[in-house]
């Protein structure tokens, strides 16, 4: 089954006991890890205190996961809520991951996270229209906390920050076979916008693609081509937006570290590009 907010309470009181709420007023803005993106955002970064809504496309995971792993080599702590079970958890380097049971219990995980303060960086994933009913809820938490929150989904009419991204197929850098055609993507460009109240920038950068995570990966709450499991054993599509993981032992929770801070990349399943497209 996926984590509670019970559970969720548990486990940080029992791997972060000494963890202090953050003061987003004196603390820069997190920063993504990508020169070229932080220039372009307000202030350096993703704002503290504050929720942005990035509108999901191409590129969105592997910035935000570069994000994660940013925070987490300067020291600080990135959490994120998975409401889609689409990470893969083994050898996740973005800090704590966590999978819901559901998208209401996504919201009440992405609070309580958010209220406890010892985290500076929060991504909240897989949410649908739901979100529109705790908004408000979640931007109380993320003032009082401290941190950044970062909702993959569609517009919030309280949303600080609003970002969009989106692949440049034209300028995929391509690695040429024996035969002298494109055979596999070497790199992407990005094209990544941002707007908030009176202000609103872009900016352009190219990020390296790498397969880093298999579909086929042995992690029983990762969703494959077959969908999602019930818990009443059939299989669900893959599209299905609320999350019903498989029964297991102990909350769904994982924590890895990583100390690389090199930039993100795009799984090659992901780029699905074609040369002249």
């Amino acid at each position: 089954m996926g984590t509670s907010v019970a559970e969720l309470r548990e486990t940080l009181g029992r791997r972060y006991p000494g963890a202090q709420p953050l003061v987003y007023r004196t603390a820069a803005a997190v920063r993504t890890g990508i020169e070229a993106l932080d220039g372009m955002l307000p202030n350096g970064g993703l704002p503290r205190g504050r929720l942005t809504v990035w509108r999901p496309g191409g590129g969105t995971t592997a910035v935000l996961r570069s994000t994660a792993q940013r925070v987490q080599a300067n020291g600080e702590r990135a959490a994120w809520i998975d409401g889609s079970g689409m990470l893969a958890g083994e050898d996740w380097p973005g800090g704590l991951l966590i999978r819901p049971a559901g998208e209401r219990a996504g919201f009440g995980c992405a609070e309580e996270v958010l209220r406890c303060g010892g985290f500076a960086f929060v991504v909240l994933s897989g949410v649908g229209r739901g979100m529109e009913r705790v908004a408000g809820r979640l931007t109380h938490a993320v003032r009082e906390g401290g941190g950044a929150l970062v909702v993959v989904g569609e517009e919030s009419a309280l949303a600080h920050l609003r970002v969009t991204s989106r692949i440049l197929p034209a300028e995929t850098q391509w690695r040429s076979d024996a035969f002298g055609e494109a055979a596999i993507v070497e790199s992407v460009r990005l094209r990544v916008e941002a707007s908030a109240l009176g202000w609103s920038g872009g900016v352009s950068f190219s990020l390296p693609v790498r397969v880093w995570t298999p579909r086929f990966a042995l992690d029983p709450l990762l969703v494959d081509r077959r969908g999602v499991p019930h818990r009443a054993g059939h299989w669900a599509g893959a599209r299905h937006r609320e999350w019903r993981g498989p029964t297991a032992r102990g909350p769904a929770v994982s924590n890895a570290a990583d100390e690389s801070t090199a930039l993100p990349s795009i799984p090659n399943s992901l780029a699905k590009v074609r040369k002249g497209a």
